[in-house]
């Protein structure tokens, strides 16, 4: 049985090849979703959810079935299975204790089926991967055959951690505990010996890997300073411009085209790498596991080496998604209660605008500052409602919701400067944004768009 990522891979694939334009049948699906999301509470999520779904036909045009896709792979139990066990780690962070360094083994243990762009072709009526260029078509096998994974549930493995080239484990690893049932691994292991069991002064790295798998199962962790200052930040349209608030281009960009920076973030980050005492880098994104490797070897092109949290398998739902991302914060913060915390995010993610705030509530002292790039600022693209109820309780000193890198590249960051008092400031604690007049209108359309990002896999919530 195909596994449901490869639906999602596929659906994107085909949404992205046509060049995006405005008022495209996506966006109108948009629509068709938010007069569905009227009714109250959790109803609303699950309309617009079938909603969307129900628009992808016409989106997508004629969509096989699982039976079909199965049977033009030739993803047969026999194949299958005379495929090897392949694994993503995701890079991590580790933290010191008093019994040593505590590491975090974080990834996901799989099978790779072979999707081609042809076979993409061959699948999905109306899919015509020979209208993209080369690096198109190449970008598009890349990152949609990742998504084709089929997890491996209850797998052994065993893992090796090494400093500086030297094993700090025995070179035949330490058994981890089984994956999930749906093929993930997420679990802390007190490593002794690494780095000779003493703290550190500054952020070092350390190597990790998974030794019963063929194929890449190598990753990173950094070891965190007890004290100092942790910037965790989200990705898309905060580091790279995705334009995930405009769906057929938020494809397009996600699984067709190279990707491009937010002018001035990577000089940004690097300064902070510069200046910020003890600095550790953390990126948090809702972009599905199975994408990790193109967003390490993206991130760690442009931006300060670091950790990665992306979303689990399993979820679907955007309440699940909310929930998700307060649990890796609230685990960041618990494993470093002596750290400060710089939040990075963007108006169009609704789970950091909520999340942001809630864990600043939850942790008081730890949260220096809070940083929201307003996308409808400086994209006249950004149709996207979003709220700012949730800040009405957090200090105004500690959030600023800023347009441009510079707005904030000479901040006192270490200091606790937050703020800019040269850009003005519009934070009503309600809905903002976007095209509807009609405010009771404007979560129903935010719910819908995020119902279609969840079925087509794009990081909107």
């Amino acid at each position: 049985m195909l596994s449901s990522s490869l639906v999602v891979a596929l659906v994107a694939a085909s949404g992205a090849y046509a060049a995006p334009q405005a008022g495209s049948s996506l966006t109108s699906a948009a629509g068709s979703a938010a007069a569905s999301a009227t009714s109250a509470g959790g109803s609303e999520v699950s309309s617009a959810t079938a909603a969307a779904a129900s628009a992808l036909s016409t989106v997508l045009g004629s969509w096989p079935s699982l039976q079909d896709i199965q049977k033009k792979l030739d993803l047969n139990d026999t194949y299958l299975n005379s495929l090897p066990p392949s694994a993503i780690m995701v890079p991590s962070y580790s933290n010191f204790t008093s019994s040593g360094w505590n590491v975090r083994f974080y990834g996901l243990v799989y099978k790779q089926p072979n999707v081609s762009t042809s076979d993409l072709d061959s699948i999905i009526d109306g899919l015509k991967t020979d209208n993209l260029n080369s690096t198109q078509q190449q970008l598009l096998q890349n990152r949609t055959s990742a998504l084709a994974a089929i997890p491996i549930p209850r797998a052994n493995v065993s893992a090796i951690v090494k400093l500086n080239g030297t094993f700090v484990t025995p070179e035949t690893g330490i058994a981890l505990n089984t994956s999930d049932e749906v093929g993930e691994l997420d679990e802390f292991r007190v490593i002794q010996g690494l780095n000779g069991d003493k703290e550190t002064s500054q952020t070092q790295v350390a190597e990790v890997g998974l030794l019963d798998v063929q194929g890449p199962g190598n990753s990173t962790t950094i070891l965190v300073p007890t004290s100092g200052i942790s910037v965790i930040s989200d990705i898309d349209d905060v580091l790279r411009i995705t334009k995930v608030y405009v769906p057929n281009q938020g494809l397009f960009n996600s699984f067709v085209q190279p990707y491009v920076n937010v002018p001035g973030i990577p000089e940004l980050f690097e300064s902070w790498h510069q200046k910020l005492p003890n600095v550790s880098f953390h990126y948090d994104t809702t972009t599905p596991l199975e994408l990790t490797r193109t967003y390490v070897d993206y991130l760690f092109s442009n931006f300060p080496l670091g950790s990665l949290e992306m979303r689990p398998v399993n979820l679907t739902e955007p309440s699940q998604i909310l929930d998700a991302r307060l649990d890796s914060l609230k685990r960041l913060y618990q494993s470093f209660p002596q750290r400060k915390f710089v939040l990075v995010g963007d108006t169009s993610s609704s789970t950091l605008l909520s999340a942001y705030p809630n864990i600043t509530q939850t942790f008081p002292n730890q949260t220096q500052c809070i940083f929201i790039r307003n996308t409808s600022a400086t994209d006249s693209d950004d149709k996207l409602p979003f709220s700012t109820k949730e800040f009405q309780n957090v200090n105004s000193s500690q959030y600023f919701f800023y347009r441009t890198a510079d707005d904030i590249v000479n901040l006192d960051v270490a200091g606790g400067q937050c703020v800019n008092s040269s850009v003005p400031q519009n934070v009503t604690f309600g809905e903002q944004g976007g095209p509807l007049s009609n405010s009771a209108m404007k979560p129903a359309a935010g719910m819908a768009m995020a119902a279609i990002a969840v079925v087509i896999g794009v990081a909107l919530v």
